[in-house]
């Protein structure tokens, strides 16, 4: 019986490229920087701004397909 050959995990390629990409553009930016949110005005290492965007911006990747599965699963429950 011959061995079917081992897949290759892209998503797990991709994301590990990913992190390494942000932290070596994060690494490289540690001045401080002035930010507005709203109305209020910070400062903090531009560090921090960045893992902060990337952190958001993966809460939302995650969190929309959740969201958008859930609500689909709702309107079928209540269809059928």
């Amino acid at each position: 019986m011959p061995q079917e050959p081992k897949q290759t995990n892209w998503r797990a390629w991709l994301v590990g490229i990913l992190v390494a990409l942000v932290l070596i553009v994060a690494l490289q930016n540690s001045q401080s920087v002035s930010f507005d949110v709203l109305f209020a005005s910070f400062e903090a290492p531009l560090i921090f701004v960045i893992l902060l965007a990337v952190a958001i911006g993966a809460l939302i990747g995650y969190v929309a397909p959740v969201l958008r599965r859930h609500r689909r699963e709702e309107r079928q429950q209540h269809g059928a």
